[in-house]
């Protein structure tokens, strides 16, 4: 009977530890979902929207590629979640954002997959929205933690691979 009460015990703890990682201790550690991946991007397609449309275009350069996805795996982030976060992730004044889809291994493989950077408003120049299909990613919000977007940066690597 001590057995039972003490594994009926263990398992609630459990039980709330699980429950008290996955709701609040998680949205306090800094993590870039994008650090493990360690393929150099195939292709990225790059999109500034306006509420009228938008500028597309893509590269294949994989040395521009490569850099870009850099410059996106070594940011500081921390996941937010959305529940609490709401004003600053969905709330803007200005409709501009930027878009990036990276494609992993060419699309003939069975097992290429992409990663989408999206969400990046021009008034929150932190806050992103990172998305993949490739299994056990970890898909949400992320805020940058130490510092802002540098689309400049990013526009610069596009045009100067353009040339």
């Amino acid at each position: 009977m001590k057995k039972i009460k003490y594994l009926f015990t263990v398992l609630i703890l459990y039980v709330l530890l699980a429950n008290l990682y996955q709701n609040y201790i998680y949205y306090l550690i800094p993590y870039n979902p994008l650090e493990d991946i360690t393929d150099n991007p195939y292709s990225c397609h790059f999109t500034l929207n306006y509420s009228n449309g938008g500028i597309t275009n893509a590269s294949y350069n994989l040395n521009t590629n490569t850099l870009i996805f850099k410059y996106f795996s070594d940011l500081n982030l921390i996941p937010l979640k959305e529940e609490t976060n709401k004003e600053e992730i969905f709330e803007h004044e200005n409709d501009i954002h930027f878009s990036y889809r990276f494609r992993f291994r060419p699309p003939k493989l069975s097992t290429h997959y992409y990663i989408t950077i999206d969400e990046i408003w021009l008034d929150n120049l932190s806050v992103l929205c990172i998305r993949s299909n490739k299994p056990g990613f970890h898909n949400g919000y992320y805020k940058i933690i130490d510092s802002k977007f540098d689309y400049k940066y990013v526009n610069d690597l596009i045009n100067t691979c353009e040339k």
